[in-house]
């Protein structure tokens, strides 16, 4: 039962990270200098590619990193008591960061 939540913590630490890089990558493709004959709907899903489709897969990144990082100070107990108070702080740290906005994640006004 215990390996089981390890797994889980583990997996949603990393589907945490591996979207946080998606939702960056989305936002730094919508800035990719626009081809010349490219149409106007295909410049507009590339904005849209920056303003909502990248900051959301981030924010879903985000949440299961935050589910993650709480989930391993809960319920792995066989950590020493400093290292769980350290990931309640970075969860804190982590909150912090999605409660400014995307601008302090992508850099993007």
């Amino acid at each position: 039962m215990m390996m089981d939540r390890k797994r889980l913590v583990g997996v949603a630490l990393l589907l945490g990270l591996f979207f946080l890089f998606l939702g960056a990558f989305f936002v730094d493709l919508s800035h990719a200098t626009p081809n010349p004959g490219e149409s106007q709907e295909a410049a507009i899903a590339r904005q849209n590619l920056g303003a909502v489709t990248g900051p959301a897969l981030a924010h879903f990144g985000m949440f299961l990193f935050v589910l993650g990082l709480i989930a391993a100070a809960v319920f792995i107990q066989e950590m020493d008591v400093f290292v769980r108070l350290f990931l309640v702080i970075l969860v804190f740290v982590a909150l912090l960061l999605v409660l400014t906005g995307s601008s302090s994640v992508f850099g993007v006004p």
